[in-house]
C-alpha cells in the first residue's frame, strides 16, 4: 500500500488501483471515481473528528469498495466523542446532498450519495449502524452482553442482505463483511479485557450506577452491592478480567 502525499495516514489499496484501470478501459471511470470520492469523503468526515477528540489513528485504507479508517483507542474514550466520531461520516451526506444538488444536479451522484449513507447505516459491522447501535446499548446493557447482541443483529443483517441482494457483483463486499466479522467474533473478548485493564487507570464518567450483579456499564462510574457488600468498580473488574481469561 502506498501513501498518498500529504495525508501520511490515508493509504490508497493496490486492488484499488486496479479498479480504476478496469474502469478507464470499461469507459466509466468518471462514474467510478466520483463514487469513490463520496465514499472517501465520508471518511473524512470521520477522520475529521477523530483527529479533533485524539484518537490514534492507524489509517484509513482506500479500498475498491470503499474507505475505512482504523483507530487503535476505539472503544477508549467517552462515548459521546465516539458517538460524534460516527456522525461525523454520516452528516458529510447531507452537505453533498446540497452540494450536488447546487453545483451538479446529477441523479447519479444523488443516488450514489444516498446509497452510501444507507449501506453505512446498516447494523452490520464495521459499518456505522452497527457501531451505534453498541454505543446505545452500552447505555443500557452491561457491556460484554452489549457487544453480543451487536455480533448476533450484524450476523442476521448480513445474512439477510446476501438473500435480498445477491449478485455476483456484491461477492467481493460480502466476502470482506464476513472476514471481518469473523475477526470480530474471534478477538471481542480481548477488545473487552482491554476496556476493562484501561477503565482500571480512569474512569471519565461521573454519574453512579448501583448494581446487584456482576454487570458492567460502560457509560457509569459503576459500584455494586452483592450479598450485602459494597464493591467499587476497580474491585469487581479485576473478577470481571479473570472470569473472562478463563472463558
Amino acid at each position: 500500500m502506498k501513501s498518498i502525499k500529504g495525508w501520511n495516514d490515508w493509504y490508497l489499496h493496490p486492488f484499488t488501483l486496479i479498479y480504476l484501470l478496469a474502469a478507464c478501459l470499461n469507459n466509466n471511470l468518471r462514474q467510478y471515481l466520483s463514487a469513490l470520492i463520496i465514499v472517501c469523503i465520508h471518511e473524512y468526515g470521520h477522520y475529521y473528528f477523530a483527529k479533533k477528540f485524539n484518537f490514534k489513528i492507524e489509517k484509513v485504507e482506500i479500498m475498491p469498495f470503499g474507505a475505512f479508517l482504523s483507530l487503535e483507542d476505539y472503544g477508549m474514550h467517552h462515548i459521546v466523542e465516539e458517538l460524534v466520531m460516527l456522525l461525523g461520516g454520516l452528516v458529510t451526506h447531507f452537505v453533498l446532498y446540497i452540494f450536488i444538488s447546487c453545483f451538479f444536479t446529477s441523479d447519479y451522484l444523488l443516488a450514489v450519495n444516498r446509497l452510501v449513507l444507507i449501506f453505512n447505516l446498516l447494523p452490520v459491522y464495521p459499518l456505522d449502524g452497527s457501531k451505534i447501535l453498541l454505543l446505545l446499548l452500552s447505555l443500557v446493557v452491561d457491556y460484554y452482553q452489549a457487544i453480543k447482541i451487536q455480533i448476533k443483529v450484524s450476523i442476521m443483517s448480513l445474512s439477510l442482505l446476501i438473500v435480498l441482494y445477491h449478485q455476483l457483483g456484491y461477492l467481493i463486499i460480502y466476502g470482506y463483511l464476513i472476514y471481518v466479522n469473523y475477526q470480530y467474533i474471534k478477538e471481542f473478548r480481548y477488545m473487552v479485557i482491554r476496556l476493562y485493564l484501561n477503565r482500571l487507570e480512569s474512569n471519565p464518567y461521573k454519574k453512579i450506577k448501583l448494581n446487584y450483579k456482576y454487570r458492567f456499564y460502560r457509560p457509569y462510574n459503576n459500584y455494586y452491592l452483592i450479598d450485602d457488600h459494597y464493591y467499587n468498580e476497580k474491585q469487581v473488574l479485576y473478577e470481571l478480567i479473570k472470569n473472562l481469561k478463563n472463558s
